[in-house]
């Protein structure tokens, strides 16, 4: 998807209207002109950090990234077929392996979870389990994602992909 930046630029030319005095509707057309680079780098940082958000929110159903091509700043997002996802980490552990674990919670929310637990034909301990295994998993299979591709959390402005023509 093209992320279209005219139209942004535009909605300032259309402020510019409002501006009666000439010399000071010119003196703030080259603010914004001047500002063009500057706005254009804030709309790519906060678009990347939705991304960010994004991906990790999926984990790796999908992929969101911002790239600049020869037309300008595209918002790539691809799907990840279901055979190609990562299976989830079924946990079974013999009965000498497990410990207790006193958990304490708000009322209101163990009966939330005894609920959920319900509906899937499970105990609240097996869900409970089976919800922090897939938390576990979640956080594993980011961090592997983000050594394989040399990633770590980026920082507003920290790196810049693909192509910038002129």
């Amino acid at each position: 998807m093209r992320i279209d930046l005219d139209r942004v630029f535009e909605a300032f030319d259309a402020s510019l209207d409002l501006i009666d005095d000439e010399r000071q509707r010119e003196v703030a057309s080259r603010v914004i002109t001047a500002s063009r680079d500057s706005v254009q780098r804030a709309v790519h940082d906060l678009l990347t950090q939705v991304a960010e958000e994004v991906n990790e929110a999926v984990a790796g159903a999908a992929h969101v990234e911002l790239v600049y091509g020869p037309d300008g700043l595209d918002l790539n997002v691809t799907s990840e077929a279901p055979g190609e996802r990562e299976p989830e980490i079924e946990i079974a552990f013999a009965d000498s392996e497990i410990e207790r674990l006193t958990l304490r919670l708000p009322a209101e929310l163990k009966d939330l979870a005894a609920v959920a637990a319900g509906r899937g034909g499970l105990s609240l301990n097996a869900w409970l389990t089976r919800v922090v295994g897939q938390a576990a998993s979640f956080e594993e299979r980011a961090e592997r994602r983000g050594r394989r591709h040399g990633r770590r959390r980026k920082g507003s402005g920290d790196s810049l992909r693909g192509w910038i023509g002129g």
